[in-house]
């Protein structure tokens, strides 16, 4: 019997097989594709579309209805008022890119020029924020307002994260839209993080040291940023819980070879703070999933993520070490969800051809499917160099493979 999107995809995260394997194209900021790429996508197609770039940061593009609906995506993600660089999404303009196409971004984006041909974004103060280089393609936070604080009373002061009556209206209207005319699973994507908040807010270098010279700041700016996320999510929470079913945290805690901190020191300084969140979440609204962004080498993790109430990771980074399907099915799959892994963007997506793209999707969709417990993405954002071609024969080959009883 064919079920619903939304059906499928809360059958995988209760790891039962539905009637075929449940797939996110763009519901995350991190299972999406670069503005650039999908502009080549709907050429290659022959639609004649604007594309719409929602978060200009990673430079993603909203997916339009027509290409879900090709692509059989289960999945819709709600976003923030401002999903990044504090750029509201009620209102467009339109802007000609690099690449010398049109494309519709929030009104407010107004990058400024530098001399050297790098685009920079200013706070109200005229401080610079983010930046760009020349030939960059992305926006790079180069402002870490803590990093020479030294004392309790600066952590104090300190402006943490808030959600505003604007923003909650702004949800609630956009929630219920998408929950009563959609048949989508709908992924609420937050944006709090704690490991990764701390590394913005003191810079990478000066967070990582002070864990160890200043231990007793670090502790109390995570626990004031634990205590902000609490206020923020009873007010987000009240406002979606009748109508989201996953809702994501982010924390990038992995790197290609290892974790970047050891999981001794994870388990010390954020995994309390971590247990406090989910756990509020949990009690607050039990229907919901909770969805863990972190990339990198994080097998070591998973048994942690598991314990606090972690539902599902993604971007499932299988080109990094430890993290082959075989081992994660084999070790964790009954006990969480993979919510990615089906095609690696590192590799195989971006410079292999369509035959290594379909053996590929193939191979980790029946690695990772049994069960239930599975995804299907790739795992992150289609880069712009990814050929038209290469983007179509991953999905196509998943349509091709995701029903259960076929294989």
């Amino acid at each position: 019997m064919k079920m619903l999107p939304r059906e499928r995809v809360l059958l995988a995260l209760q790891h039962k097989e539905a009637d075929m394997v449940p797939v996110d194209f763009g519901a995350t900021r991190s299972t999406g594709i670069n503005a650039y790429a999908y502009e080549k996508l709907l050429k290659y197609i022959k639609l004649d579309k604007i594309v719409t770039i929602y978060d200009l940061k990673q430079f993603l593009a909203e997916i339009d209805d027509e290409i879900l609906s090709i692509f059989q995506s289960d999945c819709i993600q709600l976003h923030r008022l401002s999903p990044s660089m504090g750029l509201k999404i009620t209102e467009w303009k339109e802007m000609i890119m690099e690449d010398g196409d049109i494309y519709k971004v929030p009104y407010s984006y107004n990058p400024v020029e530098l001399e050297d041909g790098s685009h920079v974004m200013l706070d109200d103060t005229g401080k610079i924020i983010l930046k760009r280089p020349k030939t960059g393609l992305y926006f790079d936070d180069v402002n870490a307002p803590l990093q020479n604080s030294s004392s309790v009373e600066e952590i104090e002061r300190f402006t943490y994260p808030f959600i505003t009556d604007e923003e909650t209206l702004y949800l609630r209207q956009k929630a219920k839209e998408l929950y009563f005319s959609t048949d989508f699973a709908i992924v609420a994507t937050t944006g709090v993080s704690i490991f990764e908040k701390g590394i913005k807010d003191f810079g990478y270098e000066v967070f990582l040291t002070s864990i160890y010279t200043d231990a007793n700041i670090i502790h109390r700016y995570l626990e004031k940023l634990t205590e902000a996320y609490l206020i923020f999510l009873e007010k987000y929470l009240d406002t979606l819980a009748p109508y989201i079913q996953v809702i994501q945290f982010n924390d990038d805690l992995g790197m290609q070879s290892s974790t970047i901190i050891a999981p001794s020191l994870y388990r010390e300084t954020f995994k309390p703070y971590h247990k406090i969140i989910f756990e509020f979440v949990k009690k607050k609204a039990p229907n919901i999933y909770i969805l863990l962004h972190s990339c990198g080498s994080i097998f070591d993790l998973i048994p942690d993520f598991i314990e606090i109430g972690v539902d599902a990771i993604n971007p499932v980074q299988i080109n990094a070490a430890k993290m082959d399907p075989v081992s994660l099915k084999r070790e964790f799959g009954s006990d969480i969800t993979f919510w990615g892994g089906g095609c690696s963007t590192q590799t195989t997506l971006t410079f292999g051809s369509v035959q290594d793209v379909e053996k590929e999707v193939k191979r980790n969709i029946d690695i990772f499917s049994p069960g239930g417990g599975f995804v299907f993405s790739q795992v992150h954002n289609i880069q712009p160099n990814v050929l038209p071609e290469n983007i179509l024969a991953m999905y196509q080959t998943m349509v091709e493979n995701r029903k259960y009883l076929q294989r």
